[in-house]
Protein backbone atom coordinates (compact mmCIF):
# COMPACT_ATOMS: atom_id res chain seq x y z
CA UNK A 1 0.00 0.00 0.00
CA UNK A 2 1.34 3.54 -0.92
CA UNK A 3 1.54 5.92 1.77
CA UNK A 4 0.16 9.11 0.61
CA UNK A 5 2.13 12.33 1.04
CA UNK A 6 1.99 16.07 0.24
CA UNK A 7 5.01 15.90 -2.35
CA UNK A 8 4.62 19.97 -3.35
CA UNK A 9 3.72 19.67 -6.99
CA UNK A 10 5.13 22.80 -8.69
CA UNK A 11 2.49 23.85 -11.18
CA UNK A 12 1.19 26.08 -14.19
CA UNK A 13 3.26 29.30 -14.63
CA UNK A 14 5.37 28.66 -11.80
CA UNK A 15 6.69 25.18 -13.28
CA UNK A 16 7.88 27.24 -16.59
CA UNK A 17 9.74 29.56 -13.99
CA UNK A 18 11.16 26.88 -12.27
CA UNK A 19 12.44 25.63 -15.21
CA UNK A 20 13.78 28.90 -16.60
CA UNK A 21 15.40 29.38 -12.87
CA UNK A 22 17.45 25.95 -13.42
CA UNK A 23 18.20 26.56 -16.97
CA UNK A 24 19.78 30.04 -15.69
CA UNK A 25 22.24 28.02 -13.10
CA UNK A 26 23.08 25.06 -15.89
CA UNK A 27 26.18 26.87 -16.72
CA UNK A 28 29.32 26.31 -14.74
CA UNK A 29 30.69 29.94 -14.56
CA UNK A 30 27.23 31.10 -13.16
CA UNK A 31 26.88 28.20 -10.43
CA UNK A 32 30.43 28.86 -9.54
CA UNK A 33 29.44 32.52 -9.00
CA UNK A 34 26.35 31.44 -6.83
CA UNK A 35 28.40 29.14 -4.52
CA UNK A 36 31.20 32.16 -3.83
CA UNK A 37 28.02 34.72 -3.00
CA UNK A 38 26.47 32.23 -0.59
CA UNK A 39 29.20 32.93 1.65
CA UNK A 40 29.56 36.54 1.04
CA UNK A 41 29.21 39.56 -1.50
CA UNK A 42 31.58 40.26 -3.84
CA UNK A 43 33.01 42.38 -6.01
CA UNK A 44 33.60 41.70 -10.23
CA UNK A 45 37.66 41.39 -9.10
CA UNK A 46 37.31 39.17 -6.29
CA UNK A 47 34.77 36.80 -8.30
CA UNK A 48 37.09 37.30 -11.45
CA UNK A 49 40.53 36.32 -9.13
CA UNK A 50 38.30 33.41 -7.35
CA UNK A 51 36.66 32.10 -10.28
CA UNK A 52 39.74 32.81 -12.35
CA UNK A 53 37.65 33.88 -15.71
CA UNK A 54 38.08 37.02 -17.44
CA UNK A 55 36.40 40.14 -16.48
CA UNK A 56 34.59 40.24 -19.69
CA UNK A 57 33.66 36.60 -19.29
CA UNK A 58 32.59 37.02 -15.98
CA UNK A 59 30.98 40.73 -16.77
CA UNK A 60 28.74 39.18 -19.31
CA UNK A 61 27.38 35.89 -16.80
CA UNK A 62 26.44 38.64 -13.87
CA UNK A 63 25.01 40.69 -16.62
CA UNK A 64 22.63 37.54 -17.38
CA UNK A 65 22.28 36.65 -13.93
CA UNK A 66 21.26 40.20 -12.96
CA UNK A 67 18.59 40.01 -15.94
CA UNK A 68 17.21 36.63 -14.73
CA UNK A 69 16.96 37.86 -10.83
CA UNK A 70 19.83 35.66 -9.52
CA UNK A 71 22.20 38.23 -8.10
CA UNK A 72 21.43 41.78 -6.84
CA UNK A 73 23.94 44.27 -6.78
CA UNK A 74 24.96 47.11 -3.96
CA UNK A 75 27.44 50.09 -4.59
CA UNK A 76 29.63 50.73 -1.89
CA UNK A 77 31.41 53.95 -2.43
CA UNK A 78 33.60 53.22 -5.94
CA UNK A 79 32.80 49.18 -5.48
CA UNK A 80 29.63 47.19 -6.78
CA UNK A 81 29.46 44.18 -4.68
CA UNK A 82 27.24 41.12 -6.38
CA UNK A 83 25.02 39.56 -3.48
CA UNK A 84 22.19 36.65 -4.01
CA UNK A 85 18.93 38.06 -5.04
CA UNK A 86 17.23 35.61 -2.76
CA UNK A 87 17.90 32.98 0.71
CA UNK A 88 16.58 30.50 -2.21
CA UNK A 89 19.86 30.01 -3.76
CA UNK A 90 22.18 29.12 -0.80
CA UNK A 91 19.31 26.23 -0.13
CA UNK A 92 19.67 25.35 -3.96
CA UNK A 93 23.42 24.89 -3.86
CA UNK A 94 23.50 22.77 -0.78
CA UNK A 95 21.06 20.23 -2.14
CA UNK A 96 23.25 20.53 -5.38
CA UNK A 97 26.30 19.82 -2.82
CA UNK A 98 24.32 17.01 -1.10
CA UNK A 99 23.59 15.32 -4.28
CA UNK A 100 26.91 15.73 -6.15
CA UNK A 101 29.27 16.54 -3.93
CA UNK A 102 28.26 13.35 -1.55
CA UNK A 103 31.47 11.44 -0.48
CA UNK A 104 33.84 14.16 -1.42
Amino acid sequence: MAIERDIGLIEGKDIQAAAEGLKAVAHTTRLEVLCRLQKEPMTVNELMEAIGTSQSNLSHHLAKMRAMGLVKTERQGNCVYYSLAHAGYSDLIQVLRSIYCVGR
